[in-house]
């Protein structure tokens, strides 16, 4: 990528950085369109009531804390990341929650889990992957502390999917590319999931794909738009005349109430088996 990514490891950050960071966590975990998308992933998840559950690269615990209800009372979630800033957050922001008890923090890096074999019925990584240089490393790490039979679910979206009703095909294409190929990370993680997973020997697979619409000004995916065009003009990739203008056409049709767009999350979920690879 073409751009210091922190969110390829957070505690390289400052710690006004990490403070936004966690802010925009919670901001998108409250957008309509992301409660869509965490709402399937909770779907495919299933949490039931004494469930033990892990989250890898956890942010600022939105999934913990939906989590916790559906494992209470005899359950356990446990919220990994590799920035202690970012668990000290988590653990403020979980704080004066009802079921704060049920979930545990934990600072470490998930390429080397510190947990022992089988210590959990099920893990997630949401939107990890796309961040991380050795995603079979970690899956097979996820493999070997998930008991027997356990579920793995992970989840990224794929920026190659998203579509913009936008009059310049031209350059949307362009302000698009830009962003897929040059900032965030691995935008293509979604649609590598399921290889991933059955590389590491995963049983069961199954891909849940999510179309995430965006038509509000308060959707994540409207400000990854504006976003996208940022830094597209920054790194050069469009003008700042064509940012101007590809920018000025989105607020005109969030003001009329015709914007569109949307993106393609994947969920990819399978069983740990005995022979998953450890």
């Amino acid at each position: 990528m073409s751009h210091a990514n922190n969110w390829a490891n957070p505690s390289n950050a400052s710690d006004q950085e990490i403070a936004e960071m966690a802010s925009g966590l919670e901001e998108r975990g409250r957008a309509p369109d992301q409660l869509q998308v965490n709402s399937a992933l909770m779907n495919v998840l299933a949490p039931a009531p004494g469930d033990r559950l892990l989250e890898i690269g956890c942010g600022s615990g939105v999934l913990c804390r939906w989590m916790a209800s559906a494992v209470a009372p005899n359950g356990r979630i446990t919220g990994l990341d590799i920035s202690p800033q970012l668990i000290g957050i988590a653990r403020d922001y979980a704080s004066g929650a009802v079921l704060a008890d049920i979930i545990q923090w934990c600072t470490g890096r998930a390429e080397a889990l510190p947990f022992p074999l089988a210590s959990f019925d099920g893990a997630l990584a949401a939107r990890l992957f796309l961040h991380v240089s050795n995603p079979n490393t970690i899956l097979r790490e996820l493999a070997r502390v998930v008991r027997p039979g356990g579920k793995l679910v992970v989840m990224d979206w794929d920026f190659d999917t998203v579509a913009v009703d936008h009059s310049n095909r031209e350059l949307t294409r362009r302000v698009l590319h830009w962003r897929c190929d040059h900032y965030g990370g691995n935008n293509w993680s979604g649609r590598q999931l399921w290889r991933q997973m059955a590389s590491a020997g995963l049983s069961s697979l199954k891909v849940v794909p999510i179309v995430s619409v965006a038509s509000r000004e308060q959707d994540s995916l409207t400000l990854s738009l504006f976003r996208a065009a940022q830094v597209a003009r920054d790194g050069g990739g469009i003008t700042s005349s064509e940012h101007d203008a590809w920018v000025e056409e989105l607020k005109s049709a969030l003001t009329a109430r015709s914007f569109f767009a949307s993106i393609v999350y994947f969920i990819v979920v399978g069983e740990r088996s005995s022979s998953a690879l450890l």
